[in-house]
Order: structure tokens, then sequence, then C-alpha cells
């Protein structure tokens, strides 16, 4: 994202760039403010954990992203994801299973490198 649209984004007038001109036409100026009001990300309370990392692989840029908070989402909208992405579940189960073996061979490779003789 450049300077400008990271601007656009945090003064929330990204999502009137993405509307059609003739829908922004139609809409008054109570309706324009109302949704500018809905939109807008720096209004929404932050979570306690919010990690966003970019890291660079094999000439492109992933995102990783976790945050953390008190559960806000009704009973019937957590079951309702939890069956329309069945197999998020399975996925995020292999990724926090790779990430547990990344930890654990980077604390194996530390704890050789402090055992007698293991270093040098």
């Amino acid at each position: 994202m450049n300077k400008d649209a990271s601007n656009e984004f945090i003064s929330g007038d990204w999502l009137f760039a993405r509307l059609p001109g003739w829908v922004q036409d139609i809409l008054c100026p109570e309706q324009k403010e109302a949704i500018y009001t809905a939109a807008n990300p720096l209004e929404r309370d932050p979570h306690p954990v919010d990690l966003r990392l970019s890291i660079p692989l094999f000439r492109r840029h992933y995102f990783l992203t976790l945050v953390g908070g008190e559960e806000k989402r009704s009973a019937e909208r957590r079951a309702h994801e939890r069956h329309q992405y069945p197999l998020r579940r399975l996925v995020h189960f292999f990724f926090f299973l790779g990430i547990g073996a990344l930890i654990y061979v980077i604390v194996l490779f530390v704890l050789a490198l402090q055992s007698p003789g293991g270093g040098t």
C-alpha cells in the first residue's frame, strides 16, 4: 500500500474511493456520514493483542496477522462461521503444528550450541 492509499485508509475515505460515482451521487450527506462512521477503522476498539507482520519470501510478500482479545461475536455467528469454513480448522491445525515444529527446531539448535563441544 503506497503512502497516499495508506492515508486514504486511515482517513476512512477508502470505502468511498471504491464506490462507483453514481452510488456516491445518490447518497445524501447523512447517509455518507453514517457509512463513514460505520466503516472507519479508527472508531473500533483496538484488540489487546494485535501483531501484524509482513514477511518477504521468494520475491513475494506474505502477511501474518495475530489478533486476540475478548470474543464479541455472537454464538450464532461463531457456529455459522465454524460450519461455513470447516477446512479452515484443519489448515489452522497444520499451521500451528508447523510453527510448533519450527520453535522446537530452534530450541534444539540453541541447546546444541549451549552444550559442551556443541558450538565449537
